[in-house]
């Protein structure tokens, strides 16, 4: 008799917080399906990723699937110390690389959902590779780029 596998709890489990940039691909054009069928963590959704999601669901499938994620998935939001660090962080990119107004506004809702994954020891799992590599260099998170 084989022996039984133990069960996974919150405090031992991999969590992970999934980047808009991956559930854009897999609803447009399926590119992550199997990866996302096949993920080894517990996933969590960050409130800016939902956000964005909203904000560019126009088809019925799109809202559908956003719907199934806000209501089946763990929503985990910046709090407020969250939002005043994302500033600091988005000003030393702009100095350090240069970005104009438009690209900041972008990166700046990478940074709220890097942190919420930093403050729940999750991995982010993104496609958007260069805008999160490059938060990196300034700020310490778990990164898997698909």
């Amino acid at each position: 008799m084989a022996a039984r596998q133990p069960l996974v709890t919150l405090s031992t489990a991999n969590l992970a917080i999934i980047d808009t940039s991956v559930y854009i691909d897999n609803l447009r054009f399926s590119r992550f399906q199997k990866e996302l069928l096949e993920l080894k963590f517990v996933v969590r959704i960050s409130a800016v990723v939902l956000a964005e999601l909203w904000k560019g669901a126009r088809s019925k499938e799109m809202i559908r699937a956003v719907e199934y994620l806000t209501t089946n998935l763990r929503i985990i939001a910046p709090n407020e110390r969250e939002w005043v660090e994302s500033g600091k962080i988005v000003g030393r990119l702009i100095r350090a690389r240069g970005y104009d107004g438009r690209k900041a506004r972008e990166i700046h809702f990478d940074v709220l959902i890097a942190m919420t994954a930093r403050k729940i020891g999750a991995y982010l799992i993104t496609c958007d590779v260069d805008d999160f590599r490059a938060i990196r260099e300034v700020m310490d998170f778990n990164l898997i780029c698909w």
